[in-house]
């Protein structure tokens, strides 16, 4: 299994992420049956593909991964349509990335199943957009090419009924009673 690693530049943030993934060096991966599979296509959002359980062991190593991508400043899509189990530690590793990359103007996209995609919109992840196929999620992460999402939605049909002009209320002044 190879992950991204991202530079780690204070001595804190190093200690941490040896504190997060001393759980996984700890654990049998046969056990778990934990993946993480990368693409890094040049000019195109990354794509990470997951697959086993993402729980509080396997989830900082999504998070490693999503450090690198928000480094470099690049979109990425992360497929969980293969996952058996996304824990409550992997959601919060997508809504703190997706909402780094949004400050960055770069986009977190999210390829998962029915069940986990309504999870992901109750739990209010607003950074973090989800779609049923990779596909639709790389086109939504990568806008600007052909064929994206954004250009594919149809428009909103218009009604029939003629809607009247607001009327702005008009301010109504007394005449000044002279004084005196």
């Amino acid at each position: 299994m190879a992950y991204l690693r991202s530079i780690i530049d204070t001595t804190q943030h190093f200690c941490l992420a040896l504190a997060q993934t001393a759980a996984w060096d700890q654990a049998d991966p046969d056990e778990c049956g934990f993946a993480l599979q990368i693409d890094e296509p040049s000019g195109r959002p990354v794509v990470l593909r997951v697959s086993g359980d993402l729980d509080v062991v396997t989830a900082p190593l999504l998070g490693a991964c999503l450090d690198e991508v928000v480094l470099r400043g690049r979109s990425v899509v992360v497929d969980l349509l293969p996952t058996g189990f996304v824990g409550c530690a992997a959601l919060s590793v997508l809504a703190a990335a997706g909402n780094r990359l949004r400050d960055q103007r770069s986009r977190l996209t999210v390829a998962a199943p029915g069940d986990l995609r309504r999870i992901i919109v109750a739990v209010g992840i607003d950074a973090v957009q989800c779609f049923a196929s990779v596909a639709e999620a790389f086109a939504a992460a990568h806008p600007t090419g052909a064929g994206s999402v954004v250009n594919r939605v149809p428009p909103l049909p218009m009604l029939d009924r003629t809607i009247p002009p607001r009327r702005r209320p008009v301010a109504v002044r007394r005449p000044a009673q002279p004084v005196g």
